[in-house]
């Protein structure tokens, strides 16, 4: 998180009007934007005001107005919101500058033409006001001062990813180097380095020439280079004063243009006066490995209309509280596909430094359920980092910070294959709390914590992580193609392998000679004691249409019990997508 005292020229795709609150003060409202890489906060800061908003247009006497369509735009110059259908008054919630004199945010039109409206849908009055054929309109208005703060709050600016910046920044209390001026600067910079400022005071050039040429006045040649040196200095003089006047002439221009282009009003709730929007140092937080969380922080409860941004660096954003659920999911949604971008551009980056067999596939937030056994609390929930690189998972808790570069998976100590992890999907009825879209996440050789019960906040991130674990899993399977593990079977020391293709083997460690050999298919159980010995249950024959043939059973003992069991379920999986994928090309390719 950067603070920054002073607006830049930057495209924002979005921003509204929000509330925040830092947990300490009480909440006040703030401007979001958004950037394709940051999102900012700026702070309002009220100025009392009496030449716009004063005491006599905060009664609540009705009055008349009459507004003239703009000649380009053909509008009005103002929106409304609410309706008979809505429970409230139709109310101004926008007027553009040029009725900012007749019209304020708050007033409740009354009339239309003379003819009453309090009757009327939104949609009616809509379709009222574009139906009318004249240049101008007659409304009768009056101020609802309980209503204006909420309109504000609600007034909202949707600018296009498209579009160019915009011309007017709102005011703030100082103004940002433009590249100009930074150029300016470092001119000065450069010429105070180069001719001290002894030299610049008036006269001193000609005391130089007098001191200097006093022993030299035969010398013609010195006489005339000491001469053209003391009048490029007096021009770099000359021309450092023409940039400070210019500097100083533009900060005037920009600062009159700030006073007369501010037309916002702000009407605070803490206020008896009203008074104008005005944009305190700002806040700008980096959106990279970013994540946006709807839960109290450690808990599985819901905020209501609300949201908290975590940082890479630790910082947080502060609860930003939206007026509606729509506004809220509105902002969490957009928040997200910036961070997504963004991810997916560092992946890329990343993955051009990296051997083709050690891609990064997928990388994620998400939050792990942690229950403390030696403290006496209720579980809590953090945030960690995962990783799927290669054929193996990474996983960046508390204690290490989400990859930048090749070296930071070198530093990770949690490293899993991922043949030997397992994954299941937690349904409604075996959730442990509130929280929804969980899953457990079961490693093989983890022995502080070999089952982590994880959550996303949403039902799509859930199912593309699943659809991103398959796909790694698939190419982790198919490039590892086997895997043998030692064992005993029936006293004898032998190896069992597992192979993608063929299904299982049992051979001979002294002979080398096959046992037994299945494929998946004729696999119909298998179960396992939770200790050393697993038992599978194999059809005989795969064509047999005989349902009473009797199956063979096989017991086989293995030190590694639970990595053979993730290892087997991988294998499994995998020749189960490979079903699914070929169905689904024969039924595209018959549609055909």
């Amino acid at each position: 998180m950067h603070d920054r005292l002073q607006p830049y020229s930057v495209e924002v795709l979005f921003e509204d009007h929000v509330t925040l609150s830092d947990g300490r003060s009480k909440p006040h409202l703030v401007l979001l934007q958004l950037t394709s890489e940051t999102l900012i906060v700026r702070r309002l800061k009220t100025a009392q005001v009496s030449s716009i908003n004063n005491k006599d247009f905060q009664t609540i006497v009705s009055r008349n107005v009459t507004l003239k369509r703009h000649p380009t735009t053909h509008s009005f110059g103002f929106s409304i919101k609410g309706g008979c259908d809505t429970g409230f008054p139709v109310l101004i919630s926008r007027v553009v500058y040029t009725n900012a004199h007749l019209l304020h945010v708050g007033d409740a039109i009354l009339s239309i033409n003379n003819e009453d409206i309090s009757n009327l849908t939104h949609d009616e009055v809509i379709t009222k006001l574009r139906n009318i054929s004249t240049d101008q309109v007659n409304l009768t208005v009056k101020y609802m001062n309980h209503m204006a703060p909420y309109l504000h709050s609600t007034s909202s600016t949707i600018r296009s990813a498209f579009s160019s910046v915009p011309q007017f920044i709102p005011p703030t209390s100082y103004t940002l180097p433009t590249s100009a001026s930074v150029r300016m600067r470092r001119q000065k910079n450069r010429l105070s380095a180069e001719y001290p400022s002894r030299y610049h005071r008036p006269g001193k050039q000609q005391q130089r020439l007098s001191l200097m040429l006093s022993d030299q006045l035969q010398d013609t040649e010195e006489y005339e280079l000491l001469s053209r040196l003391l009048l490029c200095e007096n021009e770099n003089e000359r021309c450092r004063r023409q940039l400070n006047t210019f500097a100083k002439e533009q900060q005037q221009q920009h600062e009159q243009q700030q006073a007369t282009s501010s037309i916002s009003i702000l009407i605070d709730e803490d206020d008896e006066d009203n008074a104008t929007v005005d944009y305190v140092p700002v806040q700008e937080y980096s959106l990279l490995y970013a994540y946006v969380t709807q839960y109290l922080s450690g808990t599985d409860k819901l905020r209501t209309n609300s949201f908290q941004l975590h940082t890479l660096d630790g910082s947080q954003s502060g609860i930003i509280i939206a007026d509606t659920s729509v506004q809220q999911h509105m902002w969490i949604s957009r928040i997200n596909m910036v961070i997504h971008n963004l991810t997916t551009r560092t992946l890329t980056e990343l993955n051009q430094t990296l051997l083709p067999s050690e891609q990064v596939l997928y990388a994620t937030w998400l939050h792990e359920r942690v229950t403390n056994i030696d403290q006496n609390r209720l579980p809590e929930w953090k945030a960690m980092f995962l990783v799927f690189k290669g054929s193996d998972l990474y996983i960046f808790d508390e204690n290490k910070p989400p990859p930048l570069c090749a070296y930071d998976f070198i530093c990770c100590s949690r490293v899993y294959p991922i043949v030997e992890i397992l994954i299941e999907i937690i349904s409604s009825k075996y959730r442990l709390d509130d929280r929804q879209y969980c899953f457990t996440l079961t490693l093989s050789n983890d022995i502080a914590t070999q089952c982590r019960y994880l959550n996303f906040e949403t039902k799509t991130e859930l199912d593309e992580f699943n659809s991103n674990w398959q796909r790694s899993l698939y190419m982790a399977v198919h490039g590892l193609k086997t895997r043998a593990f030692g064992c005993m079977y029936q006293g004898q020391i032998c190896r069992l392998i597992i192979d993608i293709f063929k299904g299982f083997e049992m051979l001979n460690n002294e002979t080398n000679l096959i046992l037994w050999s299945y494929t998946y298919d004729q696999l119909q159980s298998s179960s396992d004691n939770g200790r050393d010995k697993i038992y599978f249950e194999f059809k005989h024959d795969l064509f047999s249409l005989n349902e009473n043939e009797p199956t063979v059973h096989i017991e086989v003992q293995c030190q590694h019990l639970r990595i053979l069991i993730h290892v087997i379920n991988s294998f499994l999986t995998v020749k189960l997508i490979g079903k699914q994928d070929d169905t689904i090309i024969q039924e595209n390719l018959s549609s055909d």
